[in-house]
């Protein structure tokens, strides 16, 4: 690995490579190659006797391909590379650049850190200008999971066009997987960008090398040597008959060839153009000694020669053994000397062959004419058919694994059984001289002799002649003088099994050849066709035109030039294996005019018959077929939407006849016009996958991840983002000033001057420590989630998941829950109580006093029940003790203000998510909402326990609320109000309206839930009113007493001036004033007074009528209000919950026009009885500040929560903060880490501030974001997040130039916040998200 790692390459590898180059240009090319071929231990490989005893333990088995691979790509990054033969520094550097990013893509320092030192050159002198051409910048990019990447750099698309060079990413990768990605990204680019077609695969693009200096030869003159030529022919032919070679060794062979082809020595004129080898040359040409297979270097002559066979050579002293076979061959070879086409005598004796054969011992008897026979019995294996009865008895044919054929003079010769019957017949020839079909066939020969003929007839007369089906593994029998035995061959299904062998003492050996019959330009041709799946597929003049047109202008080099220049440089390296091969044909055509006339002759000899009609007439037969493929197609798709068409029409008829029957069967009474439409809704479940209805005793389920936040009770009145301070200069973060802590201010007051079991009904907590309900929106029944705990619980590799406390994993989407809400068989349901539209609101007001009057607080006890039990258990459990021990013991007055605070939590995080308010946010804003909620499940649920929990009076309220009872019994109730009740007017209108549609029934009709909010919309109005009314001075106050006598003032101002008139001597007002003098006199003052009077009322109804909207829009589905602009919002709203249903001018519109009273009468009797409780209580807190502050800050506009603003410069946090001491301890914490919520220094895993064996960091965690916390750490940049009981490292927020992160500061580079991860963090933290990000959580067990 150290040998060709960038730091070491330019030393090592690069070194050793430059050596062996120099070497390879100076000794004789026979010479290198050879002793390449041994040292990579592919001798035996270059046999083409498949059946040879290996040698050598390098290629037993699997590894035989690899070792061939390895040493063509040494070859070829030999005669490659020229990073020490003349390449400049710049070439260089582009190289090692294009190469580190086709393995990936990288960042800028990854890119510096691995860019291969070089000696005598200053480290990346030129490396910007390098990286600027070749690679392309890819900004970070933030997933929808969290994910985030940093700045990174990838190459330009000229790079894999011309630059990506796999042979040098061989040569660096230091894993084999980096150059197969390097190649899956190159296949990649190639099919996007439409280079290749037909989905064909690419082969690697080897680049022409550069030039050499002038200093050095070129190395490519290795491969000007016969040597290779054979070399290759053995590659081809055993690819070309299908001995398992991979096509990277075929694209590494035909590169090398190529490579070759460019740098041949031009021809020599002088030579006749005869072909050089013919049949009655009495050459041999001898297995393995390719030094011999050709007679000369000249590669245009050893391409065009043809190989008629090659003799097998028999080992002398096999050096391997094998344990449970072993050859022994006794005997010697004696030199072939004669010609393997003739025959040069026949044996003048009688011969005996000993054979031992899996055990089976065969004695060969000889009789008169000569000829050996054989018994049945002794026979292992037999010929299927021996038609000379006369000579050789007919042998059964037994299911033995070899046939063996007794040939007169010749010996036995074994014949592999294959696999199918039909191939058991193998060919039988004469040695005779093969015809161009038969040069093929691989046949098994055995020559002629004197012998051969019993009365007339052949002993064993030839089989019908086969095509090609064998893969080259045939043996030909020669017959010279003077050779006892032959080869045994195993089965070609096993090659390594080796039988063994036995030869009489003393007796030489006989040899056979393999028949080959080719030359490299035929097993080119047949390499094209074979890889293009089509006879005949290379057509010189269509590929030298498809050529010409990829690259444009492309012109050959001269193919007369013996220098070392490339193929024009615009020629394409981007292709498949026939794409290569034409090319390197076409190349070979251009060498020599007898190479171009080679290819034709030979590719009319292969396949003679393919004339220019026939390829017509199957072009016109493919045109044909097609059309009718898509005439079908287009016939089928018709069926399938006629299909569709006529099963939608029946479905629509049917749903037809369904609703009429259903309308007509129904008992319509026209004086209470209620009805009931029922429809059960069905829910698919994730693990059984059956779709059923919700049932009280099979209960569906939501999956939902129910967690503690405390979002809502960081929003602040000011819409600035608070600064992190970063110097002594900057103001302190304010602590006091959340809803949180005004909530608990307010709190305490009322403590102090209510009853408890009062005030707990007045007001929502949950602003701390609330709970938070999301889902991921996929169904469950209970019983299923019940095995699946189970079955988690089981498995011990949960390592992630607290299955104890009822963590899941979503069975379909993988999203972390812990807890399911039950679907009550009422969601869903068409069943609303429907009430005529026109119904005096006095009559809905009335029902709605029943519908309280009578609210079901015993639930039926059912599995659905209990399932909800279960719900609310975990939502109390998820909450931490603050939130449910509110300064009072529990109560079912406490209890039902959790059940209820968990509503509005849910709500005011929705309105968070919206962005405050409900105005339709900005294109470019990132929604925070969830895609599928869950909140008309959590009512159904917190329904059912609120119903449970009420035991007081609820209808009391809603008469003094709505004014309904003012006679009688109830009316003297309500006019003498307990003194330490909460009055009215200071109760909280959202909290009220979240209790009433709890208790209410769920499925209500529209006009009693637009009966609710009108009710408490009155409300809500004077308690605005009466606020706004001690925000002004004296002098304001009385300027407006003033107005009210003249006709100009606003109802609202009406209003205002009737409750200062009324409030005046209760003590509400304080009796001096020490605001600033009045400027009341100026006409300009009172006419932007009133309008700002009308703005201040109707932005302090907004919050409730936004949560009165949302509900509306989750219970009855009605799609919200498109608001374009924030100052619309009011109309829009009070327009949506039909507080105002008429249209008007917006001159004549304000706040006063939404108020609605069952009767003119109530509009003053209702206020006044409010008011008057509320006088009744000032007057026992006369001057009391407490009494006046829940007036005055009763409604507050909250702006969105937001996290610190960070500085641009990291430099200034880091400067001065690691420094600083904590505010608990006042050591310097080693890890010094800073809360982004509200600024606080604590110690991150240190002992120091450990309390009740909890580690600050956690504790904070709790106290300030309810179990959640996002802290900086000072000293690595790095954000940590605490999520409850689970905490991950998140990332950084601050990247350097190349926006890359510093982890820890080690490359101290200057780092700037990115506003695009701020972002994200902050968005995730509002949303709820941190527990769906792709992060590694670890269990911090409160050591943080």
């Amino acid at each position: 690995m150290t040998y060709i790692q960038c730091n070491f390459c330019n030393s090592m590898v690069d070194a050793d490579l430059y050596l062996l180059q120099i070497c390879a240009t100076k000794l004789l090319p026979d010479v290198f190659l050879k002793t390449v071929i041994e040292k990579f231990h592919v001798r035996e490989w270059m046999s083409l006797c498949l059946y040879h005893a290996p040698q050598n333990e390098y290629l037993e088995g699997e590894h035989d391909t690899p070792m061939l691979e390895s040493c063509l790509t040494f070859l070829a990054t030999l005669v490659n590379v020229r990073t020490n033969l003349g390449l400049s520094d710049p070439e260089m550097s582009r190289l090692e650049m294009v190469t580190l990013l086709c393995m990936g893509d990288k960042t800028h320092s990854q890119l510096m850190e691995l860019m291969p030192e070089r000696c005598g050159t200053t480290q990346n002198r030129d490396f910007e200008s390098v990286l600027a051409d070749v690679a392309q910048y890819r900004a970070p990019n933030l997933e929808a999971s969290g994910n985030m990447q940093q700045g990174m750099y990838g190459p330009k698309a000229r790079v894999w066009d011309e630059l990506f060079d796999p042979l040098h990413v061989l040569l660096r990768a230091v894993h084999r997987r980096d150059f197969q990605v390097s190649m899956d990204r190159f296949t990649e680019y190639v099919k996007q960008s439409g280079k290749l077609k037909n989905g064909a695969t690419p082969w690697p693009p080897f680049r022409q090398p550069a030039p050499v200096s002038s200093d050095y030869d070129d190395p490519r003159i290795v491969l000007r040597s016969r040597v290779f030529h054979a070399m290759i022919l053995i590659i081809l032919y055993k690819a070309v008959n299908g001995h398992n070679i991979s096509e990277h060794v075929m694209a590494l062979a035909i590169y090398l060839l190529e490579m070759a082809v460019i740098t041949a020595e031009p021809p020599d004129k002088s030579v006749s153009p005869l072909c050089q080898y013919t049949g009655g040359t009495s050459r041999v040409i001898k297995d393995m000694d390719l030094a011999g297979w050709y007679e000369s270097d000249s590669l245009s002559e050893n391409l065009r020669t043809v190989i008629p066979r090659v003799i097998l050579v028999q080992e002398s002293e096999p050096s391997s053994s094998d344990s449970e076979f072993e050859w022994e061959i006794q005997g010697e070879m004696s030199e072939v000397a004669t010609s393997l086409m003739l025959n040069d005598g026949a044996d003048d004796g009688a011969e005996e062959v000993s054979l031992e054969l899996l055990g089976f011992s065969v004695g060969p008897v000889r009789d008169d004419n000569g000829v050996s026979s054989a018994s049945a019995s002794s026979l292992p294996a037999l010929l299927p058919s021996v038609e000379s009865a006369t000579s050789l008895p007919a042998l059964p044919s037994t299911s033995v694994e070899y046939d063996v054929a007794i040939v007169p003079e010749d010996g036995i010769v074994a014949i592999a059984r294959s696999n199918s019957e039909d191939d058991l017949t193998i060919p039988l020839q004469r040695a005779l001289p093969p015809s161009g079909e038969e040069s093929m066939a691989l046949a098994i020969e055995s020559p002629p002799s004197p012998n051969n003929v019993v009365g007339g007839q052949p002993a064993l007369p030839p089989a019908p002649q086969r095509p090609a089906v064998m893969a080259g593994n045939e043996i030909v029998t020669a017959q010279p003088v003077n050779y006892r035995a032959t080869e045994i061959v195993p089965s070609t299904s096993n090659p390594h099994k080796h039988f063994k062998r036995r030869e009489p003492q003393g007796g030489p050996m006989q040899p056979q050849s393999v028949k080959v019959g080719e030359s490299i330009i035929s097993l080119l041709l047949k390499l094209h066709s074979q890889l293009s799946g089509v006879p005949d597929s290379y057509n010189p003049e269509q590929n030298a035109m498809s050529d010409n047109e990829a690259s444009s202008s492309s012109s050959t080099s001269d193919s007369s030039s013996s220098s070392s220049t490339s193929s024009s440089p615009s020629e394409s390296r981007i292709g498949d294996g026939p794409f290569f091969i034409s090319q390197l044909l076409r190349k070979i055509a251009d060498l020599d005019p007898m190479c171009k006339q080679t290819i034709i002759e030979t590719r009319n000899k292969l396949w003679p018959r393919m004339q220019e009609c026939e390829e017509d007439e199957q072009r016109e037969r493919e045109t044909r077929e097609r059309e009718e493929r898509r005439r079908r197609a287009k016939e089928r798709q018709q069926q399938v939407m006629a299909d569709f068409a006529n099963k939608q029409k029946q479905f629509m008829e049917k749903t037809m006849k369904t609703e009429e029957a259903g309308v007509s069967g129904m008992d319509w009474d026209q004086e209470e016009n209620e009805t009931k439409l029922t429809s059960k809704k069905e829910y698919d479940c994730v693990i059984c996958n059956q779709t059923t209805p919700s049932s009280e005793d099979k209960p569906m389920g939501l999956v939902v991840l129910v967690q503690a936040t405390s979002i809502i009770g960081h929003e602040r009145q000011q819409s600035d983002r608070l600064v992190l301070p970063t110097s002594d200069e900057d103001p302190p973060i304010p602590r006091k000033d959340t809803r949180g802590a005004h909530f608990d201010r307010r709190t305490d007051d009322m403590n102090g001057l209510f009853d408890t079991l009062s005030w707990l009904l007045s007001v929502n907590l949950g602003w701390e420590g609330g709970v938070h309900v999301q889902t991921c929106g996929h169904h469950l029944h209970l019983d299923c989630l019940k095995s699946y705990l189970e079955s988690l619980r089981s498995q011990q590799r949960q390592q992630s998941l607290a299955v104890e406390r009822g963590e899941y994993l979503c069975p379909l989407c993988r999203q972390l829950a812990n807890s399911v809400l039950p679907l009550s068989p009422q969601l869903g349901e068409c069943s609303a109580i429907v009430r005529s539209r026109h119904a005096s609101t006095e009559t809905i007001l009335t029902d709605l006093n029943t519908f309280l009057k009578e609210i079901q607080r015993n639930p039926v006890s059912s599995n659905l029940a209990v399932a909800m039990g279960k719900a609310m258990e975990d939502m109390t459990s998820s909450t931490y003790l603050k939130y449910k021990q509110k300064k009072c013991k529990p109560s079912h007055q406490s209890l039902f203000l959790f059940v209820t605070s968990v509503a509005r939590t849910n709500f005011e995080i929705e309105l968070v998510q919206r962005g405050g308010s409900l105005c339709v946010p900005p294109p470019t804003t990132i929604p925070l909402t969830p895609k599928r909620d869950c909140i008309v499940a959590l009512l159904h649920v917190l329904a059912m326990h609120a119903r449970v929990l009420t035991t007081w009076p609820v209808h009391h309220v809603w008469q003094q609320l709505s004014g309904i009872s003012m006679m009688g019994e109830s009316a003297s109730l309500a006019l003498t109000p307990h003194e330490r009740q909460v009055p009215l007017l200071l109760r909280d209108p959202t909290a009220m309206l979240i209790q009433f549609i709890l208790l209410l029934p769920l499925h209500l009709d529209q006009t009693y839930f637009s009966g609710v909010v009108k009710v408490l919309y009155n409300l809500l109005y004077y308690q605005v009113i009466l606020q706004v009314s001690c925000n002004f001075s004296r002098a304001e106050r009385n300027t407006i007493l003033k107005r009210r006598c003249s006709c100009a003032t606003t109802p609202s101002e009406t209003i205002l001036a009737e409750i200062i008139e009324y409030f005046n001597e209760s003590g509400l007002y304080p009796s001096t004033d020490d605001d600033k003098p009045s400027t009341s006199a100026s006409p300009t003052y009172t006419r932007v007074k009133s309008h700002c009077v009308e703005q201040q009322i109707q932005s302090l109804c907004l919050p409730f009528l936004r949560v009165a909207a949302l509900l509306r829009y989750h219970l009855y589905d009605q799609p919200l209000p498109v608001i374009r602009a924030s100052q619309s919002e009011f109309v829009r709203l009070v327009y949506y919950l039909e507080l105002v249903t008429e249209g008007m001018s917006w001159d004549s519109f304000d706040s006063t026009v939404a108020l609605n009273w069952q009767e003119p009468e109530a509009s003053v009797s209702v206020p006044l009885f409010w008011c008057d409780q509320l006088i009744a209580f000032l007057a026992n807190w006369r001057g009391h500040q407490p009494a006046r502050n829940l007036i005055i800050e009763q409604h507050i506009s909250w702006h969105v929560p937001k996290l610190l603003s960070l500085p641009r410069e990291y430099e200034k946090i880091f400067t001065y903060y690691h420094e600083r001491q904590c505010s608990q301890c006042h050591s310097v914490p080693q890890e010094i880490s800073i809360c982004l919520l509200c600024g606080t220094i604590v110690c991150l895993k240190q002992n120091c501030c450990k309390q009740m064996n909890v580690c600050e960091a956690i504790q904070h965690s709790i106290d300030c974001g309810g179990g959640t916390c996002i802290y900086l750490v000072v000293t690595s940049t790095y954000i940590i997040v605490i999520r409850g009981r689970r905490a991950c490292l998140w990332g950084s927020l601050y990247l350097d130039d190349f926006e890359e992160e510093d982890r820890d500061l080690k490359r101290g580079k200057p780092l700037y916040l990115s506003q695009d991860r701020y972002q994200l963090l902050e968005q995730q933290w509002l949303a709820h998200r941190f527990d769906h990000t792709k992060k590694t959580w670890v269990w911090h067990r409160d050591a943080l």
